[in-house]
């Protein structure tokens, strides 16, 4: 079966989405539809990919909703609105793949998992990570180090606010935060500390440099730190267990090399897209596609490794650490 793709936005996470969609078997995946606010954009975006002259071009997205051909929506717009998007794309009956953040706070998490369960469509937030093949190494390998005792992550983005980003934490905080609910297994942490420096951004306090502590039962803890400034550092994970130890040195949210326990190093490079990505190891995308495919092929309404509970979880912690660091800013 081909899945036939809408794309919902055409700025830059939108155009590596097509990129890594193009990389895929086109026997699979397809690009029937591009929606944009503009319609010239959307033909702009057409012209600049050589999608087919049949892809339909709509300067509205809820045409895209709209469109008999369209099995699945790519949302990649500005995370305002992807709720709403969310929301209009399963009342028409299409499958969902939306862009992290899923929604702005927890409460706009659970009216897409209300509409989910009445469409029974699938929908999942596009935490790409835990679908590059480095991911499934990892996973094995945090069955396999004993009893997971700590977990340490960065995340550097340089000048990550000074493009608009108007929260670190929002743009950014999931990727290191979902790593290490993968290493102690989701479950919920006994407490929850951040702390970090803000800057006014549109008469607003907006959070710059995070420091998040996840601390579990026995013990057990993540230090996770992400960072939105000119800073230089290098974006790793590692976990410790009691047996041994598990690295990503270098792009642990969108990885082509681990060192597992025994020191052995794994990689797995990207296939070559046709044209240079917005963003690194976009290429990558084409591994949540391919998920969602095989998902909707079984009729799953949502995928094991990255479930509207993990979403939501995800969304508690972010929402609770920038209350921490925003009302200890006031």
């Amino acid at each position: 079966m081909q899945l036939r793709w809408g794309i919902v936005g055409t700025g830059r996470i939108c155009q590596d989405f097509c990129l890594a969609l193009l990389t895929c078997d086109p026997q699979e995946h397809s690009i029937v539809a591009v929606g944009s606010r503009s319609k010239s954009q959307a033909e702009d975006f057409g012209r600049e990919f050589q999608l087919d002259p049949k892809v339909q071009i709509y300067g509205s997205q809820d045409e895209v909703f709209q469109d008999a051909n369209v099995d699945i929506v790519y949302i990649g717009t500005v995370e305002q609105v992807h709720r709403d998007l969310c929301i209009k794309a399963l009342n028409h009956r299409k499958h969902v793949l939306c862009e992290k953040p899923l929604a702005m706070n927890t409460s706009e998490i659970e009216e897409i998992i209300a509409a989910a369960k009445k469409t029974k469509s699938f929908i999942m937030e596009g935490i790409w990570s835990r679908f590059f093949p480095i991911y499934n190494y990892l996973r094995d390998a945090v069955q396999r180090i004993g009893k997971v005792t700590f977990v340490e992550c960065t995340f550097s983005v340089r000048n990550l606010n000074s493009v608009g980003i108007w929260s670190t934490l929002m743009a950014i905080g999931c990727y290191p935060i979902q790593a290490a609910l993968i290493a102690f297994n989701h479950e919920e942490p006994e407490s929850i500390r951040a702390v970090g420096h803000t800057k006014e951004h549109e008469n607003q306090l907006s959070d710059r440099m995070v420091s998040i502590t996840l601390l579990y039962k026995d013990n057990r803890m993540a230090v996770l730190t992400c960072l939105g400034e000119d800073i230089e550092s290098v974006s790793s994970l590692k976990i410790y267990g009691t047996e041994g130890v598990v690295s990503i040195p270098s792009h642990f949210w969108s990885p082509t090399q681990i060192i597992l326990p025994s020191g052995q190093i794994i990689e797995d490079p990207l296939p070559e897209t046709m044209k240079k990505t917005n963003f690194e190891h976009s290429a990558g995308l084409r591994y949540e596609a391919m998920a969602c495919r095989e998902q909707i092929l079984n009729e799953n309404t949502e995928h094991p490794l990255m479930t509207l509970e993990n979403s939501l979880q995800i969304g508690r912690i972010i929402e609770e650490c920038r209350r921490q660091i925003l009302e200890s800013h006031k």
